[in-house]
């Protein structure tokens, strides 16, 4: 199977939950849900449902999560990934219907974030990479 380019952007929502602080670094949680826009997948437009784990501290934010994308045909992808919100690294794990044996990895950046409101906020992401489809 060949390797092929892959570009995303999206949009989600955060729901936060503080678990802890000790000393400056504190330690929560997120549920990010929202929409993608995907240019060279086998799929156009997925949404995403990710559970985040976050610590914050005066040297900045770390995070890794694991994300659902399902698109319109009800086909799924799972992925992960881990880094600051100025550069991270993701990768698919697994896949259904016409994602079955997807593999790949590639980067992304947080390119926009709106004012929060309480513990919920919204920010948009880009990213691109590769992948495979071993059938």
């Amino acid at each position: 199977a060949a390797e092929m380019p892959i570009e995303m952007q999206g949009c989600l929502v955060n729901e936060s939950s503080v678990l802890d602080k000790v000393g400056d670094v504190t330690i929560g949680i997120n549920v990010s849900r929202g929409n993608v826009d995907v240019t060279g997948g086998p799929s156009d437009k997925m949404t995403h449902d990710c559970r985040v784990v976050w610590s914050a501290s005066k040297a900045g934010v770390e995070f890794t999560n694991r994300c659902i994308f399902v698109d319109k045909d009800g086909d799924k992808t799972i992925s992960m990934a881990t880094g600051t919100p100025k550069s991270f690294q993701w990768k698919y794990l697994s896949g259904s219907g016409k994602f079955q044996g997807i593999s790949g990895s590639g980067t992304a950046e947080i390119v926009t974030r709106y004012p929060s409101s309480g513990n919920v906020s919204v920010s948009c992401w880009q990213g691109r990479g590769t992948y495979t489809l071993n059938r």
